[in-house]
């Protein structure tokens, strides 16, 4: 339990689950989390949980100025919706209470959002130094995070797939314009199942060098 106003003299404590933090490990994207908080009031007066403020996208229930008496719980519900987060994450919230020496409280929630579809060696590629007018093949390894998943190419860019045993090969081709200075191309790919599963987007970016004259 984590305690607050611990070592106040006749104050007792308010007990919050878990020390505040819920850990939901790691577990598909494609699926919500939901986890309640207890709060016991241990003190010897009520206290006023007045709101709930979120870093995040997460639901939450209400507390609407809910007043906890003495040796009173209350469970505060709290959702991370499916595809809102992806890869390692943090999300903070914020209870605020009636006390002017610890005006909120802070409660964490955390895990790791295993993305539909994995992409080696990763979303955000730099290819460093190219030539204008020269056509230049990057290769992405696509892994899908559990069987079902299909995928295709969307129209933004070049790029090709090629079924593998445990995936994708998906090349991307870009060609560097004389008037360019920085390259950058995005590329999208459509997760047509399940369907709903937002788009893996694929950013390439790359420094043009000016021909010798």
């Amino acid at each position: 339990m984590l305690c607050l106003f611990c070592g106040t003299s006749g104050a007792g404590e308010l007990e919050i689950s878990g020390g505040g933090v819920a850990d939901f490990g790691s577990y598909s994207a494609l699926e919500s989390r939901s986890h309640s908080f207890r709060l016991t009031n241990r003190t010897d007066s009520a206290i006023t949980l007045k709101s709930v403020r979120s870093t995040c996208a997460c639901l939450t229930g209400e507390v609407n100025n809910r007043k906890l008496l003495p040796g009173e719980s209350f469970e505060l519900p709290a959702t991370i919706a499916a595809n809102s987060v992806a890869g390692k994450f943090s999300k903070v919230l914020y209870l605020e209470i009636d006390r002017p020496d610890r005006r909120f409280l802070r409660l964490e929630l955390k895990g790791e959002a295993r993305p539909p579809v994995a992409v080696s060696p990763g979303t955000m590629f730099y290819a460093g130094k190219l030539l204008p007018g020269k056509q230049y093949e990057f290769r992405f390894e696509l892994t899908p995070d559990h069987p079902g998943i299909s995928i295709s190419t969307g129209k933004e860019g070049d790029c090709t797939l090629e079924r593998r045993e445990n995936g994708w090969l998906l090349i991307c081709r870009v060609t560097p314009k004389e008037n360019e200075s920085v390259v950058e191309r995005s590329f999208r790919i459509d997760i047509d199942a399940p369907a709903g599963t937002p788009p893996v987007r694929i950013s390439i970016r790359g420094n043009v060098e000016r021909r010798n004259e």
